[in-house]
């Protein structure tokens, strides 16, 4: 996800800096961007960026960073589910089957509460970094849409401006709360595949918390 979507936003003419643990990775990333494409660890690119993409799932801030308070006053995008996967028979004809339960709260808002003062904004979690990766005119044909939580209402705007920019169509779901029904849609769709590779008899079981 980070390279699909920080590869398309430095053609389009954005200042990136990738992060990584792996700085060299970071740096053959960078490579595929533009010139002024940066790579460095992951306090870089705290510093560097006005708009941060979280792409680290279940390892937030508070253990990643050196100096996690840097995210204070910055726009942070939770692209990421947290849903725990289990195969097991939930079908009474013993059908083969996918069971998996999403955790209350969200992932976005696990990482807002980690990140006091970080403006978080969930988006792109419900598609594939080979969606990202089709071109403005291929996504624009498709109205592919990007659902977007926050409770900062600009920190909104700006990262809707960022995915029509790439050619999708910003969606707004409301307050960071809404995380909580906009992640199982992502993992929704990844387990729809997965139970499609299991053969014709495959069932998925979706189990989500109800509205609080």
């Amino acid at each position: 996800m980070g390279r699909a979507l920080g590869l398309r936003w430095a053609r389009a003419g954005h200042e990136v800096l990738f992060g990584s643990r792996d700085v060299k990775k970071a740096k053959a990333v960078a490579a595929d961007g533009s010139a002024s494409t940066q790579a460095g660890d992951f306090d870089a690119a705290v510093a560097f960026g006005e708009v941060v993409l979280y792409t680290v799932r279940d390892y937030f801030p508070s253990r990643l960073l050196k100096e996690p308070h840097a995210l204070s006053g910055k726009i942070v995008i939770d692209c990421n589910n947290s849903a725990i996967l289990g195969l097991d028979i939930p079908d009474p004809e013993n059908r083969p089957g996918i069971h998996f339960t999403t955790p209350v709260p969200s992932h976005a808002e696990e990482l807002a509460a980690d990140t006091p003062g970080a403006r978080v904004v969930k988006a792109f979690n419900t598609m594939a970094s080979q969606v990202i990766e089709l071109d403005r005119d291929q996504l624009t044909r498709r109205h592919v849409s990007v659902f977007l939580c926050s409770d900062d209402e600009q920190a909104k705007l700006v990262v809707k401006g960022l995915a029509e920019e790439l050619g999708f169509v910003g969606i707004d779901c409301g307050a960071l709360e809404r995380a909580q029904l906009v992640e199982p849609v992502g993992d929704f769709i990844r387990f729809q595949i997965i139970g499609m590779s299991l053969g014709p008899f495959a069932t998925i079981s979706l189990d989500v918390a109800p509205a609080r």
